[in-house]
């Protein structure tokens, strides 16, 4: 119970989406993440593309639009309608020869700047506005890098007790007093 105590309740972020438009990103992270594919009516796994806004433009909040994150999700297909195979010609500026697309490697890509066409969607209930990257294409300048470090996939958790810590018992010796008491007793 809380006990008569205040607590506060996040109720969403507290940022705009950023403006349509064009932008220079940096792909910062990739992570695996399964999800329900509502098409084929199961759950696969995707790979989620993590980029950093580079441009430095002024929002219609008067915010900057560098450092802003974007995400896409990929499925795991490198073909000419994939947003995967998209996003790699995007890196390397023409279409991928078959040698380029044999040796992909999704994590190869991080770190490299391309521009991403993005658009204000409203969420399904209209309650939220996000950022949807619609395009990508090779980055027409190079920006200043952001450094990035991913968070850990794995959370590492230590537990303590909430009683005294106790002394290892001897079984043995424990079974030996209880025969000598009944001994007594007998």
């Amino acid at each position: 119970m809380l006990d008569g105590k205040k607590v506060n309740i996040s109720t969403g972020g507290s940022f705009n989406p950023i403006s349509d438009g064009a932008y220079i990103c940096q792909i910062a992270d990739v992570t695996l993440v399964t999800g329900f594919n509502s098409y084929k009516g199961i759950d696969e796994d995707k790979l989620n593309y993590l980029f950093i806004v580079l441009d430095d433009i002024e929002q219609e909040d008067k915010t900057s639009s560098r450092n802003r994150y974007l995400f896409k999700r990929c499925s795991l297909s490198l073909n000419e309608k994939s947003w995967l195979y998209k996003i790699y010609k995007a890196v390397l500026g023409h279409l991928p020869s078959k040698e380029e697309i044999d040796g992909f490697d999704p994590e190869k890509i991080v770190g490299k700047q391309i521009k991403c066409l993005v658009e204000q969607k409203p969420a399904k209930d209209n309650s939220t506005i996000w950022n949807n990257i619609i395009g990508f294409s090779k980055a027409d300048k190079v920006l200043e890098a952001v450094e990035y470090t991913p968070k850990p996939s794995v959370v590492e958790k230590t537990t303590t007790g909430v009683a005294e810590p106790v002394d290892e018992i001897d079984i043995d010796k424990e079974i030996e007093k209880m025969e000598a008491e009944e001994k007594k007793t007998k």
